[in-house]
């Protein structure tokens, strides 16, 4: 995590996930496709193909998922990147995650803060979005709390005032 004390006209800040996490998603993906192909091997020896094969290859697809998805949050990390006029982060769902941006003069309420999320609601959307933050070391979660707030309330200011509010 790079340290700016949340200044919300600073550099960006920048923070990583535990890199435990990223390490049970590697393990994750050995097990599952050695497991899978395992299954496929002892299907084939003892020519029971339906149950056991298709688990195998079941197990092989999730083991791909999960392969998957540890690539691209290597490649798009930092996972969360707070910004001076929006906050960055990985969403999506498990088998295609992709990097969010929301503008701070986007964020409409901040509706809860819990240890694993922040729950937005925007102007533009029916649903609220989910920032996560339990991938962070508390540590680094409190400086990300504060820094948001910080930069959500600049944002605010600045938009109410070029509105003539």
């Amino acid at each position: 995590m790079t340290d700016f004390n949340g200044d919300a006209s600073g550099a960006p800040m920048l923070f990583t996930e535990k890199r435990i996490n990223t390490t049970l998603l590697g393990v994750a993906f050995a097990f599952s496709v050695a497991g899978g192909i395992t299954l496929l091997v002892h299907a084939w020896q003892t020519g029971r193909y339906w149950p056991v094969g298709a688990i195998g290859l079941a197990l092989i697809a999730w083991g791909l998922m999960v392969g998957n998805n540890l690539a691209v949050r290597r490649r798009l990390s930092p996972v969360l990147r707070l910004e001076a006029q929006c906050v960055r982060y990985i969403g999506g769902p498990a088998w295609k995650p992709h990097m969010v941006t929301l503008n701070f003069c986007d964020i409409a309420d901040v509706e809860k803060v819990g240890g694993s999320g922040i729950r937005l609601r925007l102007h533009q959307a029916r649903k609220p979005h989910l920032v996560p933050i339990g991938l962070l070391s508390k540590r680094d979660r409190a400086q990300f709390l504060h820094g948001f707030h910080a930069r959500c309330d600049t944002a605010r200011v600045s938009h109410s005032s070029a509105r003539g509010v």
